[in-house]
């Protein structure tokens, strides 16, 4: 066992009750949350052991990043009314699959509502996780195998036997197409050549480099992850918010959109998966929070139903073509210090791919014998999502497919 895993084994367990002085405090510490941003719930509950845990094992709370809050921050979300929800979905297996023999016949015929159809349009969501265990050139994944793997995962996904056929089938060489990474852990970010390698199919399929912009809500967090900014110059955009656009009107707050996701014709959202105290999970769902404007108003309640309604509306919901879960990482317990994954994960349903992703870091925390009952039961809002008819957390419902290259 590493010196992490010992570090997060150690975290102090909240499952003392709360006196009136300590309630006290601890409503302190919400106002001042609150304030700078990031409004944590009351902790006067302690999370009760999922059935997906590990028998015996006490819930032990890591530290709750949210989209405004440092990794390191405090956060204890659990509301004394909510009430857990049930796993409703089998841990991805450890030990990764054979890839799956091409399926003899002519290819089908490509059209957009066709490719991107899943539940509950279609019967099952298909889910494909892509793994190469060569895919890190030391400290840097090598982009040639990340384009191997963008194309595999694009295939399976599709059924189609050209991938660039896929991406000119999703979007038009006209429209602007912002894809949607997440910088907020330096540590642990949306790995920059997944972005990159998106951004270079997006070309090879006709739309003009500056077409497309690497989105995240600041500069500097994009300049901590490494990515290169660019506004206005030759090339693939990259930057941070320039404004405020439209409003979107949900139960716990109203919030604003950035600018760039009003302009836009497209979204790809390529999230890493992360463990977090307040939503149990961030995946591809959460991911948005970085598209608006104080989202640390979002965040009681474990998030529910605010990331659910978040993604429900039309700028979100209508533009996105595509989800490519940024997986060569994974954060299960310090978003900076993520594990290697070696994987990419590929859907057109953000609910079904965010339960494959939690299951992920379930796996990776069972490995190292940590608590897993809040990624399931803090991660309510996929069951709210499903009941927006946004896709499904269900595993009869979830085709799941896993290729291995390398």
């Amino acid at each position: 066992m590493t010196s992490k895993h010992l570090e997060c084994l150690n975290r102090p367990r909240d499952a003392r009750p709360v006196s009136r002085r300590g309630f006290l405090g601890l409503s302190l510490g919400a106002l001042t949350a609150w304030l700078t941003g990031c409004r944590p719930a009351p902790d006067t509950a302690t999370l009760r052991p999922s059935p997906a845990s590990t028998a015996g094992a006490s819930p032990t709370r890591p530290p709750a990043p949210t989209a405004e809050a440092s990794p390191s921050a405090s956060l204890s979300p659990v509301s004394p009314t909510a009430t857990p929800i049930p796993p409703t979905y089998t841990p991805v297996p450890a030990t990764p699959m054979v890839p799956p023999s091409p399926t003899p016949g002519p290819a089908p015929a490509l059209n957009r509502a066709s490719l991107m159809a899943h539940w509950p349009a279609a019967t099952t969501s298909r889910v494909v996780v892509v793994r190469h265990g060569s895919v890190w050139a030391g400290d840097a994944p090598d982009m040639e195998i990340v384009l191997q793997m963008l194309d595999a995962g694009l295939r399976t996904l599709t059924g189609a036997s050209d991938a660039v056929v896929v991406w000119r089938t999703l979007f038009e060489p006209d429209e602007q197409v912002l894809l949607k990474v997440n910088c907020i852990a330096y540590g642990g970010p949306t790995q920059p050549a997944v972005a990159y390698g998106v951004a270079r199919r997006l070309q090879d399929a006709g739309l003009p480099a500056e077409n497309i912009l690497i989105f995240d809500r600041t500069d500097n967090e994009l300049i901590a992850a490494s990515y290169e900014l660019n506004e206005g110059g030759p090339g693939v955009q990259c930057h941070g918010a320039r404004g405020e656009g439209s409003e979107a009107a949900l139960t716990q707050a109203s919030v604003r959109f950035y600018q760039e996701l009003d302009a836009c014709s497209a979204i790809v959202n390529i999230p890493t998966p992360k463990q977090h105290g307040g939503a149990g999970v961030s995946v591809a769902l959460k991911n948005h929070y970085g598209s608006v404007n104080r989202p640390g108003s979002l965040h009681g309640n474990w998030c529910d139903p605010a990331i659910a309604e978040l993604n429900a509306q039309p700028n979100i919901c209508d533009k996105t073509r595509l989800i490519v879960g940024a997986a060569l990482n994974v954060s299960p317990c310090d978003w900076n210090q993520p594990e290697r994954e070696n994987g990419l994960i590929f859907s057109f349903d953000p609910v079904a791919l965010d339960t494959v992703g939690r299951d992920m870091l379930v796996r990776h925390r069972q490995a190292m014998g940590l608590d897993v009952g809040y990624l399931i039961e803090g991660a309510r809002h996929l069951s709210t999502a499903q009941s927006l008819g946004l896709g499904t957390t269900d595993a009869n419902q979830i085709d799941l497919r896993e290729v291995v290259l390398g």
